[in-house]
């Protein structure tokens, strides 16, 4: 009878423990899949809150800085337009304004203006051509890049339907995931943005990468943050790129802040 108790009590023994290892794994591959999937939210009133949030960015002081344009086209040399950029601050409105010298034809001129309670307004010239145009309309490209007007302007924060889809790593970061609809398609039926945490709980919310979609549902642009550089105490975009996935065109925007 010892016997056979020591022997049940031992069989009992190895299930048991047979089970907690079972347990422990099943624990473990549960809290990996967890910790790898993105966190859905589905969020709409932290998706305005948000987007108002990248609205409300406002710059503390004037600024001029020049750039480049790097264009590639496939089937075509790469071209550079020469850039020059400034910032004018109206207390809480402000304005952003970018113009391109391409040889042998008038400098492009685009104006973009950021109200905190009203529509941005786009201005483009061209020569003795001026058209003023709301978001809405404001989606031919650039000086022949692959920026439109709107992408320039971050016009996408405007758009009524703002939704926090998940938390998800972008470039090694942590950021919160929105999504942007307009209320009629034009250039874009939506755009996903991925918004830095880090930078965001500072007071400071930063685009690191963001997605255009046709009105058909298919990728159409990537918008990517490459670099930054501290200005007077502070990080600003020194580099970024924008590449169409319909035409494989890529165009890169780049800043040198000590011109």
């Amino acid at each position: 009878m010892k016997l056979c108790w020591n022997f049940s009590r031992a069989r009992h023994l190895r299930i048991s423990l047979s089970l907690k290892i079972l347990v422990v794994l099943c624990g473990v591959s549960w809290i990996a899949a967890f910790s790898a999937a993105p966190l859905a939210l589905n969020d709409p009133i932290e998706g305005k809150k948000l987007a108002g949030e990248m609205r409300a960015l406002v710059p503390t002081e004037n600024a001029g800085f020049a750039g480049m344009l790097r264009i590639s086209s496939p089937g075509a040399e790469p071209r550079e337009v020469p850039v020059k950029s400034a910032v004018m601050v109206f207390g809480t409105n402000w304005s952003s304004s970018y113009e391109a010298a391409k040889k042998g034809s008038p400098a492009e001129i685009l104006k973009i203006s950021h109200f905190l309670a009203q529509p941005t307004e786009y201005e483009w010239r061209r020569g003795d051509q001026v058209v003023k145009l709301d978001g809405g309309k404001a989606t031919n490209r650039f000086a022949g890049s692959d920026f439109a007007l709107l992408d320039l302007g971050l016009e996408f924060f405007n758009w009524p339907t703002q939704v926090v889809v998940m938390r998800e790593m972008r470039k090694g970061r942590g950021c919160d995931v929105l999504e942007s609809r307009p209320a009629t398609s034009n250039l874009y039926s939506r755009v996903v943005s991925w918004i830095d945490q880090e930078s965001r709980a500072q007071g400071q919310p930063g685009l690191l990468y963001a997605e255009g979609y046709d009105h058909r549902g298919k990728l159409l642009k990537e918008f990517e943050i490459k670099s930054f550089k501290k200005v007077a105490g502070r990080y600003e975009v020194s580099e970024m790129e924008i590449r169409n996935r319909q035409t494989k065109g890529s165009t890169r925007l780049q800043f040198d802040f000590g011109k």
